[in-house]
């Protein structure tokens, strides 16, 4: 007994649409559905959604029609939205489109607090007067949506991505695309599209500085993305511990194996201040940025003290820097941000010439 159109239809209604709280058919991604003798073909419109997340909802909708009863064959055409037959242009290993310089955030692992130096670095660039915008490319956590208290879905215009806007700065994120119950277990391949698809198809509008938050680790996404653009410099955050030596060695590794220069070292959670007392604790450590920054050669840029403030901040999708601009915290990001600009310009700065 073969399935009945029905059937197929009421079971593509209980899919839901990435990032939204309706239904296939609701959300409108379904532009046609035949059954015919147990053989289903589906239409799907891809609207929004980067490839990575089309492709997973596309191995979702055959695997729930596939097991009604009745179904032996399911096929899914997938429909594309903009600039339909129109290759999309390659992937230059050099200048994003609508972009001047770009500074690249990592962290050899987790931890360390990386997304929320990258968010208050960008912030206090943008303090600076600079045009910025903040790329969050870690897709399998992504937190820029909550640290800065952003929500809502990317639109596209012209074949491209168009940035939310917040605190004067341009942003994307995975998370503008998931819902709080989706699934992030995509597998190599689909990660490298999705940082491709970042990289090719945002619209960027004249960004002096874009700040990308790189996935924790030195893996595949984030040695992807920083050699398939021409990263102006990259940026390592640590701990004071001695025991990070070995991770930040890894993360220096990483951006001179590509030839990307090395702007400095930050050090994260360097002290905490009793604001009662006054008394300082060295709770992780001290003196491991110094010593990582003289080891290999690379500025120490500054140290950021473990305050509460900072954490709960960001959970409150209210950053320091925007928040609280005199903030002893914002003040430290702001002398952060001024080396970060002079190290950019200075390796930008063609060498001098040599007479012999």
């Amino acid at each position: 007994m073969s399935a009945s159109f029905e059937e197929v239809r009421a079971r593509l209604a209980s899919i839901r649409a990435p990032g939204s709280g309706e239904n296939l058919l609701a959300a409108g991604l379904v532009h046609g559905l035949e059954v015919v003798e147990g053989r289903v073909a589906v239409r799907l419109a891809r609207g929004h959604l980067p490839p990575p997340v089309f492709a997973d909802l596309v191995a979702q909708v055959r695997r729930e029609l596939g097991s009604v009863e009745g179904v032996r064959e399911v096929a899914v055409q997938a429909e594309a939205e903009v600039g339909a037959g129109q290759a999309p242009p390659a992937v230059d290993s050099g200048a994003i489109p609508g972009v001047r310089d770009v500074v690249a955030v990592a962290s050899a692992k987790g931890g360390v607090g990386k997304s929320t130096v990258a968010v208050n670095l960008a912030l206090a660039l943008a303090a600076r007067g600079l045009r910025v915008g903040l790329l969050d490319a870690d897709v399998y956590g992504p937190s820029l949506p909550i640290m800065m208290g952003v929500s809502g879905r990317p639109r596209a215009a012209g074949g491209k991505i168009a940035p939310l806007e917040k605190y004067g700065l341009q942003l994307m994120s995975m998370g503008f695309f998931l819902d709080d119950k989706s699934p992030v277990i995509w597998r190599g391949p689909l990660v490298m599209g999705l940082v491709r698809q970042f990289l090719r198809d945002v619209r960027w509008c004249d960004v002096d500085v874009l700040v990308i938050d790189l996935p924790p680790g030195t893996g595949d996404a984030a040695l992807t993305l920083v050699q398939q653009v021409a990263v102006s410099g990259g940026v390592v955050v640590t701990t004071p511990q001695d025991v990070a030596l070995l991770d930040v060695e890894r993360g220096v590794a990483m951006f001179r194996e590509v030839d990307t220069p090395v702007l400095g070292v930050i050090e994260n959670m360097s002290f905490y201040e009793c604001p009662q007392c006054g008394t300082r604790d060295e709770i992780f450590g001290s003196g491991g940025g110094a010593r990582i920054a003289e080891r290999f050669g690379v500025p120490l840029l500054g140290q950021i003290p473990l305050v509460p403030a900072i954490g709960q901040s960001g959970d409150a999708g209210r950053p320091l820097v925007a928040e609280e601009p005199e903030h002893p915290v914002s003040r430290a990001f702001a002398a952060i941000a001024a080396r970060v600009v002079e190290a950019v310009q200075a390796a930008r700065a063609p060498a001098p010439m040599v007479h012999l």
